[in-house]
């Protein structure tokens, strides 16, 4: 019984001594992760700007709908008192 004890824990300590490989390869994969957190928290950085950029676009283009709405009212307006003019001008006056 001693001997499959002792031969368990050779076999085990035979697989221990394998262990840098997989220490390297998990150093590796550490090293992509902490890669990938940084491009991940690069990426959600420009996506932010990108929506900063884009809301202040929309409130300029908004601004610039709201100025010319009011123009074309103004316009319209204006129109129509000028054709008001127009029409009193040429409405025929009764005969004195």
């Amino acid at each position: 019984m001693a001997k499959v004890f002792i031969f368990a824990f050779l076999v085990m300590a035979a697989a221990c001594t394998d262990l840098k490989p997989m220490e390297a390869q998990i150093a590796d994969l550490q090293e992509q992760v902490n890669k990938l957190q940084a491009d991940l928290a690069k990426s959600s950085s420009t996506a932010s700007a990108a929506n900063k950029a884009t809301a202040a676009s929309a409130s300029a283009a908004a601004g610039a709908a709201n100025k010319s709405l009011s123009i074309a009212e103004s316009n319209t307006a204006a129109i129509e008192a000028l054709n008001a003019k127009i029409d009193q001008m040429f409405k025929r006056r009764p005969a004195d």
